[in-house]
């Protein structure tokens, strides 16, 4: 997706609006307009990145097969988007794995009535609906996202810093 048309628009809004004061106003615009590419760009790219975190929470909660993800990242100038599959298994391959771990779980009582539901839904087991929902959010961590309830980096203690050249 390329980003420079809504670069291009902003930057155009503000130069109109100077082009009701004097001249001094409109070089102050033009200046602010060609300074404010690269924090527009990144605002943008910022935006939709929430947009794609969003989507792929509501495919998580939606329960969609294979706990897909889509993500937003910048390709020299130009937004490109990714949806990623987490692998699904059938269910004997999760029961037959190798090594085989126990843990105790405690959930609300209204939680554990929709994953059975989900699982149910699917036509697995709500042990491999969980071993399912567990490497979806896992597989979201290794694109940079964490599970999809965390949100984009920028909104976490985490800070995107440094200097865009648009």
């Amino acid at each position: 997706m390329h980003l420079d048309e809504y670069v291009a628009q902003v930057a155009d809004a503000l130069r109109s609006t100077a082009a009701l004061g004097d001249e001094q106003t409109q070089k102050v615009a033009n200046a602010l307009a060609d300074a404010a590419t690269a924090p527009i760009r990144l605002a943008l790219l910022h935006a939709l990145s929430a947009a794609t975190a969003e989507i792929t929470s509501m495919l998580f909660a939606a329960g969609v097969p294979g706990g897909p993800a889509v993500t937003a990242h910048l390709e020299g100038r130009d937004v490109r988007f990714r949806v990623v599959v987490a692998d699904e298994q059938p269910e004997q391959a999760v029961q037959d794995e190798e090594a085989t771990a126990r843990i105790s779980l405690r959930l609300p009582e209204s939680l554990k009535s929709e994953i059975e539901q989900a699982a149910e839904r699917e036509g697995v087991s709500v042990n491999t609906w969980l071993i399912r929902a567990a490497r979806a959010a896992l597989a979201h961590r290794g694109h940079g996202w964490g599970p999809p309830w965390s949100g984009p980096p920028w909104a976490s203690a985490r800070r995107i810093t440094g200097w865009v050249n648009g």
